[in-house]
């Protein structure tokens, strides 16, 4: 039998195995495929008199696959200049006006085609937006961007009697849409705008001449005082082919504004040509005008301050100016800052320069709450109570004499007024010309402000034998008209007696502190005495009063048993004499209405009962030193004593 011989695998086969290897290896992996469709275009074209537009698109992309990473637009105005910001955000995030989620844009002009198209006509403009990052994935997506054009050099907007045509031709898409819309704003003009039907196939110097005329166009039309703004419509958008828009609009919207309507820096220069012909003219004006507002304001600052200084001074305090330098280089400086400020407000078109250099001559006219001295003289020394007949112990203290840039006093009040009617007349005159001006202009009376509301008599270290008479004799007519007798009560149960208790420190002939006695004619035995005092404590606009009523009575009396129930309200402390209690009452708001309330309540508390006709001798020594000592027939003695 024959042996058999093995047989090796020949080169035939081993050719197609490494092929196969070195197609595995060498596999590129597989490119990712990307289609895009363009589901519409809004476009908003604003157009101001020059004839120059700005040309804003929101594009709806509709991507499959993907990411998209470019876009190329055919068909853009050759003049095109592009503006920054340009970005693409899905539309959900657009339709709720999120930005969140937005992707940025490049956006570059491509440089022209020579070659021409197959009709022979040459390429149109084109632009290519790159998506940064990872580009655009699959979904709906809109593009912003927006470039600049001249429609009036590039011939697209002529004049044909009294009205202009404007016409221009939107991108070439190679997609259709339904509903290519575009608004186009416009200067105000007395005739409205309207579509040009009879136009419409024609795109200016790109039109072609055998173009078709294009489908109806439906308008909206919205008037402003401004601009007026045309909304086109269409049904639809061709493919490959770009949209032709027309419309008719007034000539006189494309004409420059008069000189009067600019703003900004010629303002001063329209005022003098308003009051004065000549500028050299109004120039000297001006220069006077500023060195009048500069003295004034300075001497204001500098008078203002003595006042002040000398009115402090007298009453025991330390002025303190809002900014502590000396007083010459700060009435110079307050005065330079405000003519600065005046001025730059007249002559920039933002007023914030202007308005900050007010605001620093308003900070060095101003004056904080003057702080007291705190020295041993004004430590309280012993003193007598004095009783006052009410007509002189409440009658008005005589008014401050000098003070004349204060608003609480009646010549402040006046030149205050003087100086706003000045204000107001350069107000008026400035309003003819730039009512935006006027304003700030009018909104720099706070300088005025500073210099008669700071610093006023308020604010001064509160006088406790003068500053509280207006209200203590508010809270005694208070008193006085809630105190009713009850029926069948004796006719002394009615009377009530108010006097005033001045305290005169021993040694000074000026008294430092100024009450309110009430006391009925008819009193239970213990009663010593009610009264209405007011505590000043120091506050960031001046002095507060915080009133408090006092009841006297003698421990273990009828008195005090009486107002067992009130006491609760108030808090209890040892008299002047011994033997002798006080209860002090607060009211829960610092104001006459509650004070008298708790006063009158005292005085029916410790009033006789009356079915009493006789008062009952109290017993004992305690009780008998703690009864009211008959009045002694003394003169009243006056405050200045």
């Amino acid at each position: 039998m024959p042996s058999r011989i093995a047989r090796r695998p020949g080169p035939a086969l081993l050719l197609p195995f490494l092929a196969a290897l070195l197609s595995i290896a060498f596999t590129l992996p597989a490119r990712a495929w990307v289609e895009v469709h363009i589901a519409g275009d809004d476009v908003r074209l604003s157009i101001d008199r020059a004839g120059a537009a700005t040309v804003e698109h929101k594009v709806t992309l509709k991507i499959s696959g993907g990411p998209l990473r470019g876009l190329d637009i055919q068909g853009v105005d050759p003049d095109a200049q592009l503006d920054q910001g340009s970005y693409a955000v899905p539309l959900k995030a657009a339709e709720a006006g999120s930005l969140a989620s937005a992707t940025p844009v490049a956006i570059e002009l491509l440089p022209p085609d020579p070659r021409p198209r197959e009709d022979g006509t040459r390429r149109p403009a084109a632009m290519r937006a790159r998506f940064d990052g990872k580009g655009l994935s699959r979904g709906v997506f809109v593009l912003f961007f927006r470039y600049r054009t001249d429609l009036m050099k590039r011939g697209l907007i002529r004049q044909d009697g009294p009205s202009a045509r404007v016409s221009w031709s939107g991108p070439v898409w190679d997609d259709g849409y339904d509903s290519a819309r575009l608004t186009v704003a416009l200067p105000a003009a007395p005739d409205e705008p309207r579509v040009d039907e009879a136009r419409a196939g024609e795109a200016g110097e790109e039109a072609s001449p055998d173009a078709l005329p294009a489908p109806t166009t439906l308008s909206t039309l919205r008037r402003a005082l401004d601009k007026d703004e045309l909304e086109l419509l269409r049904p639809y958008a061709p493919k490959a082919e770009p949209i032709r828009w027309a419309i008719r609009a007034d000539a006189r919207a494309f004409q420059p504004e008069p000189a009067a309507a600019k703003p900004g820096a010629d303002t001063l220069g329209r005022i003098s040509d308003a009051a004065a012909g000549s500028p050299d003219r109004s120039r000297t004006l001006y220069v006077a005008a500023g060195v009048v507002l500069f003295a004034l304001y300075s001497a204001l600052v500098a008078l203002k301050a003595r006042e002040h200084e000398r009115l402090a001074r007298a009453a025991g305090a330390l002025p303190r100016p809002l900014v502590p330098i000396p007083l010459a280089p700060r009435a110079a400086l307050a005065g330079l800052a405000l003519v600065a400020g005046v001025a730059l407000e007249l002559l920039l078109r933002d007023g914030t320069l202007g308005a900050a250099l007010v605001a620093a001559a308003t900070a060095l006219a101003a004056h904080r709450t003057p702080r007291p001295e705190r020295t041993a003289a004004t430590l309280r020394r012993p003193g007598k109570w004095l009783p006052i007949a009410e007509a002189e112990a409440f009658r008005e203290p005589p008014r401050a004499r000098g003070v004349y840039l204060d608003v609480s006093t009646r010549a402040g009040k006046a030149l205050l007024v003087a100086l706003l009617a000045g204000l107001g007349a350069g107000v008026h005159a400035v309003a003819a010309a730039s009512p935006y001006h006027a304003h700030l202009l009018a909104l720099d009376a706070t300088a005025l402000l500073a210099i008669f509301c700071t610093g006023r008599l308020a604010e001064l270290p509160a006088d406790p034998a003068a500053r509280p008479v207006a209200f203590l004799r508010d809270v005694a007519r208070r008193v006085r008209r809630l105190r009713k007798a009850p029926a069948g009560a004796a006719p002394a149960a009615q009377e009530l007696r108010v006097v005033g208790r001045l305290r005169i420190p021993d040694g000074s002939p000026d008294a430092d502190e100024l009450r309110l006695g009430l006391s009925p004619r008819a009193a239970l035995p213990g009663f010593v005495g009610i009264e209405v005092g007011v505590v000043y404590a120091p506050g960031a606009g001046g002095a507060i009063g915080l009133p408090e009523v006092l009841l006297r009575v003698a421990p273990g009396s009828p008195c005090e048993r009486a107002v067992e129930g009130l006491a609760k309200s108030g808090r209890s402390s040892r008299g002047r004499r011994p033997g002798e209690r006080v209860l002090a009452f607060t009211p829960r708001l610092p104001t006459a209405r509650m004070t008298a309330a708790i006063a009158a309540a005292l005085v029916r508390a410790v009033s006789t009962p009356p079915a009493s006709a006789t008062p009952t001798k109290p017993s004992g020594a305690g009780a008998a030193g703690a009864t009211r000592a008959p009045r002694p027939r003394k003169k009243a003695v006056s405050a200045a004593a």
